[in-house]
């Protein structure tokens, strides 16, 4: 009875464990997503506000770069949109000057 018991209580730590370190992973992918989608903000309305190249390219360039997938990006006059996506996470960011 108590063989059972300890086994039942060794797989329910081993699948918390589990569950835990799959939360902390997905934590992880949204705050890699957050400041990957800043780093390509900022570098496309660079490139866009300085002239030195298509803003969207640079986007596209800069998140292949920091390995991550470039969904959308857009301008709206001095402001580049960008939404990247790291494994299923997504985020959005905006740069531009400050007016």
């Amino acid at each position: 009875m108590s063989t059972t018991f300890g086994v039942s209580c060794i797989l329910a730590v081993i699948a918390a464990a589990g569950i835990v370190a799959m939360g902390a992973g997905l934590l992880v992918a949204d705050q890699r997503a957050v400041v990957a989608a800043d780093m390509v903000a900022l570098s496309a309305a660079t490139a866009h506000l300085s002239g030195d190249g298509d803003a969207c390219d640079t986007a596209s360039a800069v998140a292949e770069m920091n390995g991550v997938s470039l969904q959308e990006c857009s301008v709206d006059g001095d402001d580049v949109t960008v939404t990247v996506a790291v494994i299923s996470r997504k985020a959005e960011a905006t740069a531009g000057p400050v007016e």
